[in-house]
């Protein structure tokens, strides 16, 4: 889990950097999310803009470590709302129900992912089973060809 509020010690950066206030715009381009995702991130709770800059609202480092998670449980399926009550149970100034609620989706959607994963190691073990199948059925001048001109039918993670 991210450590939301300490994003120094997990991305290496410079403390100097941390200081540095980021626009929407800079966000936005920075994870190639829309400003209207990000909108709705706040909406949710998730990340939050502060006056800083000039009175112009900005991010913080620990609101880009929070939407990089976001974007990796996005990319496996899951919501911001899905995540957000583990994201909102990980701030420093979380009641102790927030951080009971976000342990309790934490372990939920361990569970979903890992049937997930079962599910797809079943599926990925029956197509290679298939292709053994389909590649004994060509004839061997077909399978030799196959191997040649490199338009094999193997997955890039089987090579």
């Amino acid at each position: 889990m991210p450590d939301f509020e300490s994003p120094i010690a997990r991305t290496g950066r410079a403390a100097a950097d941390h200081d540095t206030p980021l626009s929407i715009n800079d966000v936005s381009k920075m994870f190639k999310v829309s400003r209207i995702a990000l909108r709705a991130y706040e909406r949710l709770g998730l990340i939050k803009r502060r006056d800083r800059s000039g009175g112009r609202p900005v991010y913080g480092w620990v609101d880009c470590e929070r939407i990089a998670f976001i974007l990796k449980a996005r990319r496996v399926g899951l919501t911001a709302r899905q995540v957000a009550p583990i994201i909102r149970g990980a701030a420093a100034e979380a009641p102790i129900e927030a951080v009971k609620a976000g342990r309790t989706r934490c372990f939920e959607l361990m569970d979903q992912l890992d049937r997930r994963r079962r599910e797809l190691r079943d599926a990925l073990a029956e197509l290679r089973y298939l292709d053994k199948v389909l590649s004994q059925r060509l004839p061997s001048a077909d399978q030799d060809a196959a191997a040649g001109s490199g338009d094999s039918p193997e997955p890039a993670c089987d090579r």
